[in-house]
C-alpha cells in the first residue's frame, strides 16, 4: 500500500506544487497508525528521496542558483538539528496540533493562490546585499526548524523568501528549494534517525512511489486547469487537519 500512496502523494504534489510532507505525515499517522514523532521522522526520509530526484532534475535544466542555495543551507541545517530536537521534548498531541494548524495554513494559501502563467526569463543575478543576506538566514533557519518539526520539507518558506524578499524569479526559487530541501531533509533524518524516530521502510517506500508520481503529475499538471482540483485538494488538506486534531 505504501507504494501506492506515495505514487498518490507525487502526482498530488507535483501537481500542486507542494512538498509531499504535508501528506506523508497525515498518512502515516491516519492510514499506518504511528505516532506522530515517527510520523515526522518517516516523512522527511521520503521527502528525502524525492527532493533528490527534484534536484537533479532542475540541474538538467540548469534553475538552481547556487549560492543563494548555500546561503539558505548555512543557516537551515542548524535549524533542522534544533527541530529535530523539539520533537523529542514537545508532547505528542501538541506536536499533532501544531502540525494541524500547519496543514490549515497550507489549505488556506492554496485555495487563494491565482493562477500564473510561465514564461520564459533570464537567470537571476547572485549579488545580494548584506540585508538581503541577514534576512534570508533568519528565514532560512525557521524553514529549517519547521521543516525537522513537521517532517515537511521547507520549500512552503524557502520559495516565498526567495521570491518576495530575494526577488528571484519563481521557477529558479522552486529549482533551488529543492536543492536546499536535499540538505534540510538530509540533516532532520539523521537526528530523528539518532533519536529512533525512523521507520525506514515505510519511508523508503513512500518516496519511490512519490518520485514515480511526480513525473505523472508535471505531465498532468501542463494539460489539465488546476483551479477546481486545487480547491478540493485544500478541502482534503482541513479535513486532515480536522481528523488529527480529534484523533
Amino acid at each position: 500500500m505504501a507504494p501506492i500512496l506515495g505514487l498518490a502523494v507525487g502526482i498530488v504534489a507535483a501537481f500542486f506544487g507542494i512538498g509531499g510532507g504535508v501528506l506523508f505525515v497525515p498518512i502515516l499517522i491516519l492510514v499506518f497508525g504511528l505516532q506522530t514523532k515517527m510520523a515526522v521522522g518517516t516523512s522527511l526520509l521520503a521527502v528525502f528521496i524525492t527532493s533528490m530526484s527534484s534536484m537533479i532534475a532542475y540541474w538538467r535544466q540548469k534553475r538552481i542558483v547556487y549560492k543563494i542555495g548555500l546561503i539558505f543551507d548555512v543557516a537551515t541545517i542548524p535549524g533542522a538539528i534544533l527541530g529535530a530536537y523539539f520533537t523529542t521534548i514537545i508532547q505528542e498531541e501538541h506536536l499533532r496540533i501544531f502540525f494541524s494548524l500547519f496543514l490549515l495554513f497550507v489549505s488556506f494559501n492554496i485555495i487563494r493562490k491565482k493562477e500564473r502563467q510561465q514564461v520564459d526569463i533570464p537567470e537571476p543575478s547572485q549579488d545580494l546585499s548584506r540585508a538581503d543576506i541577514a534576512k534570508s538566514l533568519i528565514f532560512a533557519f525557521m524553514a529549517g526548524f519547521l521543516s525537522a518539526t513537521l517532517g515537511i520539507g521547507g520549500g512552503v518558506l524557502n520559495v516565498p523568501i526567495m521570491v518576495l524578499v530575494l526577488h528571484i524569479p519563481i521557477h529558479f526559487a522552486v529549482a533551488t528549494s529543492c536543492f536546499i530541501i536535499v540538505a534540510t531533509s538530509f540533516t532532520g533524518l539523521t537526528q530523528h534517525f539518532m533519536y529512533g524516530q525512523i521507520v525506514p521502510i515505510y519511508g523508503m517506500l513512500l518516496g519511490i512511489g512519490a518520485v514515480i508520481g511526480a513525473q505523472i503529475g508535471a505531465r498532468i499538471s501542463k494539460k489539465v486547469k488546476p483551479k477546481t482540483l486545487r480547491i478540493l485538494f485544500a478541502i482534503l488538506l482541513a479535513i486532515m487537519a480536522v481528523r488529527l486534531l480529534i484523533k
